[in-house]
């Protein structure tokens, strides 16, 4: 069977006017998966960094020789560490930061530092915080006096 040249490109032209659609379906749900897996990975970062920053500090806190560091110097030590590591999208949600060690540093009392960040990301964590679903990530060291 023999087509003429016309039905030959008339076909061609359909076939990219079916990909053209079929890309524009697909578009947003590639965009919505890899969006998903970015701000998965920056999610994991971040809790990384805040498990390092609350570690950091504990020990900072436990090593600082005859004269301890204050509970306000540990909780700056953990907040600079945060804001220089976060990978931060919203510049006005920074870290907050707690520490409770007691007042002599004595064998076996512990000195706890905690660091509290909500996240707030792109595409998927733009629509969270919209609907008032912002993750709030936690990090906790504790180290005792020996």
């Amino acid at each position: 069977m023999h087509f003429s040249r016309h039905t030959t490109k008339l076909y061609r032209q359909l076939q990219l006017g079916s990909a053209a659609i079929e890309f524009a379906l697909l578009l947003p749900w590639l965009i919505l998966m890899i969006d998903g897996v970015a701000e998965f990975g920056v999610l994991i970062y971040n809790q990384s960094v805040l498990v390092s920053a609350t570690g950091m500090a504990a020990r900072a806190g436990m090593a600082a020789g005859s004269t301890k560091l204050s509970a306000l110097a540990i909780s700056q030590l953990a907040q600079d560490y945060c804001v220089a590591n976060l990978k931060l999208i919203a510049k006005d949600s920074l870290p907050s930061s707690q520490v409770v060690q007691a007042a002599e540093p004595v064998f076996q009392l512990p000195l706890q530092v905690s660091v509290q960040y909500t996240y707030q990301g792109l595409l998927i964590g733009g629509v969270l915080s919209a609907l008032q679903m912002q993750p709030v990530m936690h990090a906790t060291s504790v180290m005792y006096n020996e």
